[in-house]
Formats: structure tokens, C-alpha cells, sequence
């Protein structure tokens, strides 16, 4: 039984992008069953690459989004009515998107890590350019994708740099889903000696989680998304969740290298969650660049004043 806690952390609306194409209505039947599994409504949302909107734009915009809803819809299993809005925004979706969460309070969005054109995308994944601007999970789900029951979800995670409330979001997400969730931290040979730590932070995970369905486990692997898509495939997990600080690993995850060898990870829906890590990462990261480009700035400024 789902604590007031869960309750009050449960998915209740789910924000979809749409640009009328195929790709876009398989999305949304995705995204249908997807709403009706966990209980929630759907926002629907247009962008029109505009630099205006008129309102006779807006309304004919709205009704072309309710038309290919209740048509992508008729899908659903036992006629279930599932509510939704639609919302219609000039400008790009990086530009709109946040605005709109903010406005209809938005707990979930569900896209394609391409929903737009590829002339309109900064990086190789639009969708990890949508996760670095919001705060909100997000939720990538393969174009030829057909949803399926969520059975057993696979959070791949670091027990020793944790935030308790988002493990516990998690936790209440599977939940919600009626799914199994395993927590799984990979690492090297080279963390042997830090082994006791893990165990010792995996146990306090435990004892935060207790009472939920769900399992931990330590594995061993030199590469941590590789150690965590095997995982996956051998456990036949339904859906992949990560905690992350930025766009970083979003860009890895759905990175060429990755798409052509088809890892499990970019076979199933990825869900990822906003956390602020403790830890220093490898440097890769945005955010390390940005505070490096900022340091160098300094420390140059630094200098001239040493010199003047």
C-alpha cells in the first residue's frame, strides 16, 4: 500500500512534444498506454518554429492536436478515457519547454532523443538538451518502440553518492508502475579496496527503501554503461533509470557508438532523474567545462594583475 509520501510524489501529468509527423503519433500511443499504466493525463505540445503565434494559428494548432490524439488513442485496451490537454507555443521546444512544465506543473515529459529536425538540434540528442533544462524526470522512449507492462525497472546508480529524496522519487515511481525496481552499482577492479564503503552505503540504501519492492547489488565491470546494459538485457528489464547532475551521460547513452552495436540501454525507455552529485566526475560533463573555462578565466586575470 502507497504511503501519503508516494502518493504526493507520483507522475500525474506527462508533457509529450509533437510535430505532426509518424514519429510523433507513435510517440503519443506510446505515450497512451504509458499514461494509463501509471494513471496520469497528458499535455500535449506543439512548438511551431515560429517567432509568433496568432490566435487563429493557436486554435487551428489545437484542434490538429486533438484530432491526432483522439485518433492515436482509440488504441487503448478496455476504451479507457484518458484525459489530456494541448498547449501550442511559438519558438523552439528548448526555448518554450520549461515555461510550459512550469505553467501546467508538469511531472514527467516523454520524447524521442530526436523528436525535431536535425537542423534545429545543437547536439546529437535533442532529448539530453530538454533534460539539462529541467528539473523534471524525463523520459526517452525508442521511435519503433510498443510499450509494455513495466515489470521490473533497473536504476543504475552510486550508493556512496546518493540523494535520499530522489532515490526515494524513484522508488515511488516504480511504485506508481507496480514494477520491481534493482538498484545496481557497477565498478572497477580498481574500486576492490573501496568494496567495504560500497556495502556499508548500499545497506543504508536498504534501510532507506525498506518495505518497497525492490533489490541492490554490487557488480563488477570496467565500463559502467556497458556493465549496466548487460545487466539489463539479462535481467529483462522494462525500463533503465538514471540519476544524473547534466547532459552528459543522456549525450553517451544515445551516442552513435552505442546506437550501432544496439546495447540494450537503446532498446528499452531510458528515465532520468535530476541530482546534484557530490562527487567530481571525469571532466566530461558540461558543467565541469563550463566551471573550467571559468577557472582559466580567472586564474588569467589573476596573472595580469600579478604582472601590472
Amino acid at each position: 500500500m502507497e504511503t501519503n509520501m508516494s502518493k504526493a510524489n507520483n507522475v500525474k501529468r506527462v508533457l509529450v512534444p509533437i510535430q505532426f509527423d509518424q514519429e510523433s503519433e507513435r510517440l503519443l500511443r506510446y505515450a497512451g498506454f504509458f499514461a494509463k499504466a501509471l494513471g496520469a493525463e497528458l499535455l500535449l505540445l506543439h512548438v511551431t518554429q515560429t517567432a509568433e503565434l496568432t490566435y487563429t494559428q493557436q486554435y487551428r494548432a489545437i484542434q490538429a492536436l486533438r484530432m491526432l490524439a483522439e485518433r492515436a488513442l482509440q488504441q487503448l485496451s478496455g476504451n479507457a478515457f484518458l484525459q489530456f490537454e494541448c498547449a501550442v507555443r511559438p519558438g523552439s521546444l528548448k526555448s518554450s519547454i520549461k515555461t510550459v512544465v512550469q505553467d501546467y506543473g508538469v511531472d514527467l515529459v516523454l520524447m524521442q532523443p530526436c523528436p525535431t529536425p536535425a537542423e534545429e538540434q545543437a547536439k546529437d540528442s535533442h532529448a539530453a538538451t530538454v533534460m539539462g533544462l529541467l528539473e523534471c524526470p524525463v523520459l526517452v522512449a525508442p521511435a519503433t518502440m510498443q510499450f509494455r507492462d513495466l515489470k521490473h525497472l533497473v536504476f543504475g546508480t552510486d550508493f556512496t553518492d546518493r540523494d535520499p529524496q530522489v532515490i526515494k522519487r524513484i522508488a515511488s515511481f516504480a511504485g506508481q508502475a507496480g514494477a520491481r525496481l534493482t538498484l545496481v552499482q557497477v565498478y572497477s577492479k580498481e574500486d576492490r579496496s573501496q568494496l567495504c564503503n560500497l556495502k556499508s552505503a548500499m545497506k543504508e540504501v536498504e534501510t532507506l527503501l525498506q518495505g518497497r519492492n525492490v533489490d541492490l547489488l554490487l557488480l563488477e565491470e570496467e565500463d559502467t554503461l556497458e556493465g549496466i546494459s548487460e545487466f539489463s538485457e539479462k535481467a529483462a528489464a522494462d525500463m533503465l533509470v538514471m540519476a544524473t547532475r547534466d547532459s552528459y551521460l543522456m549525450e553517451r547513452l544515445f551516442s552513435k557508438a552505442y546506437v550501432k552495436t544496439l546495447a540494450y540501454h537503446t532498446r528499452i525507455p531510458l528515465l532520468t532523474f535530476r541530482q546534484h552529485k557530490k562527487k567530481p566526475c571525469s571532466g566530461c560533463c558540461a558543467n565541469c567545462q563550463k566551471k573550467a573555462a571559468v577557472q582559466q578565466t580567472i586564474d588569467a586575470i589573476q596573472i595580469i594583475g600579478t604582472q601590472a
